[in-house]
C-alpha cells in the first residue's frame, strides 16, 4: 500500500501515538514531530492515545502536545484492531488531509 514504519523521524512522512503522552515523553515527542519534514501528519491510534483512557486524570500525564496540533486521524480501539488500523491510514491517504 506504499506505507511504510521507519526508525528515524526524518525519514517520516508522519508519528502514530499508540499510548498516553506522559511528562517524561512531551519533549521527546515534540522533538520527534519537529524532525519529520512537512508536510507532516499526526495519528493517535488507540483509546489511550485519543483520551488517555485509565491515565486521563493521572498527574504524570502530559497531553499539551495535542493541543498545539491538529490531529489527522483517529483510530479507535483498546486496543485497536490491525483492520481498523489500515482502513483508517488507507482512507487517509486516499482522502488526504482536511
Amino acid at each position: 500500500f506504499g506505507i511504510d514504519f521507519v526508525a528515524s523521524p526524518r525519514h517520516a512522512d508522519g508519528i502514530v501515538i499508540t499510548g498516553p503522552i506522559s511528562e517524561n515523553m512531551a519533549i521527546p515527542l515534540q522533538l520527534c514531530y519537529d524532525a519529520v519534514p512537512d508536510p507532516k501528519i499526526i495519528v493517535l491510534a488507540g483509546t489511550d492515545a485519543i483520551s488517555g483512557g485509565i491515565f486521563a486524570d493521572s498527574t504524570a500525564i502530559d497531553r499539551s502536545f495535542l493541543l498545539k496540533y491538529e490531529v489527522d486521524l483517529y483510530i479507535p480501539g483498546n486496543p485497536p484492531h490491525p483492520l481498523t488500523i489500515i482502513n483508517g491510514l488507507l482512507d487517509l491517504t486516499r482522502h488526504g488531509r482536511k
